[in-house]
């Protein structure tokens, strides 16, 4: 198989932050251990010319932190599955839509039956039905990592105190608004509908935050995030801090034997998906595993790289693989698994 590395700016790939990986690794594990034929070819250039995309190739693309070089990511790579069916995209499109964008993942888990933990995306406070709501939830901004803009809303008033501290104005913001405010009835060329004017005004210009709103699992302990790489399953076991809620971000972490529950459903869930790697973050209770994020570009490798083993599946049974793996070499061989699968 031909397979097309996409790296940014040249050199950059996302999977240790802005340290990036080891491309000529990679490219030298899938060469060497597996006979796939590799080409590291920079992302601008394939997003001028896409017949640089050899025939029914694997394009192994990266994502960026950078909002706007980010949308053009978005851009490009979307184009190319239009243009493009042939080309296999690595991460498939629904894993680059969620990249930063935890709404999107609701939408996406919702699609492919992933029930739990229930959550729903929303366009602004506006929309959300607070006379149905159920509380406790979770608020969660749709950016954030190790539990930035997540927050507990026990009940109504710390929902409008929220919703006033999201939407308040900077300076800035004021001082744009005034001068739209005062030049909008100069122009009335547009012969504006008089009934809507006024109101839609306040409505169009209003500072809109789009969020999710999290179903909250009371009396959790820990969450596991599980890192996959094609057959190999990496754990950590990540207590939740001090009078808190969350996991994420609290420090307190250990790498840990799950239950063959966690690792069955963390199975499940990358089945479903249909991806080759990914990072999970997964909460157990005595009913149910869930899934309460995802990542499948640019997660954070740490889960692995400080591991002194794997999981993997033998028939019926998780068996636990005492070794150090390295990163760029687990990318290389879940591709090439991924790969396997799907022309076998």
């Amino acid at each position: 198989m031909h397979i097309v590395i996409a790296p940014i700016h040249e050199t950059f790939f996302s999977g240790r932050i802005w340290m990036g990986l080891d491309l000529e690794r990679i490219k030298n594990v899938l060469e060497n251990d597996f006979h796939h034929k590799v080409q590291l070819l920079d992302f601008a250039k394939i997003a001028a010319n896409y017949e640089l995309l050899p025939r029914q190739c694997v394009l192994f693309y990266t994502a960026s932190y950078n909002d706007n070089y980010n949308q053009f990511i978005k851009d490009v790579v979307f184009d190319i599955s239009q243009s493009r069916p042939d080309v296999i995209l690595l991460p498939d499109i629904n894993q680059l839509y969620s990249f930063e964008n935890k709404g999107y993942q609701e939408l996406y888990k919702k699609r492919i039956g992933i029930e739990k933990v229930n959550g729903n995306y929303y366009g602004d406070f506006d929309d959300f039905p607070v006379n149905k709501a159920t509380f406790p939830f979770v608020y969660k901004s749709l950016k954030g990592a190790m539990s930035s803009g997540v927050r507990l809303i026990q009940n109504k008033e710390e929902l409008e105190t929220l919703n006033k501290e999201v939407k308040k104005l900077t300076f800035l913001e004021r001082l744009r608004l005034y001068k739209k405010a005062k030049n909008k009835h100069k122009d009335q060329s547009l012969q504006p509908v008089k009934q809507y004017s006024e109101v839609n005004f306040s409505k169009f210009f209003s500072k809109r935050s789009p969020f999710v709103a999290q179903e909250f699992v009371p009396g959790l302990e820990c969450d596991y995030k599980v890192l996959i790489f094609g057959e190999k399953y990496f754990v950590l076991k990540r207590k939740v801090r001090d009078n808190d809620f969350k996991a994420s971000g609290s420090g307190k972490f250990e790498w840990t034997e799950p239950s063959e529950k966690v690792l069955d459903y963390a199975r499940e869930v990358v089945t479903k998906m249909g991806v080759w790697f990914n990072s999970l973050d997964i909460v157990e209770t005595e009913e149910y595993c869930a899934l309460v994020e995802y990542q499948g570009i640019g997660f954070g490798p740490l889960t692995l790289i400080g591991s002194p083993y794997y999981f993997q599946k033998n028939t019926s049974h998780w068996h636990k693989v005492l070794t150090q793996s390295n990163l760029e070499e687990e990318y290389a061989q879940a591709i090439h698994h991924g790969l396997t699968l799907k022309n076998p």
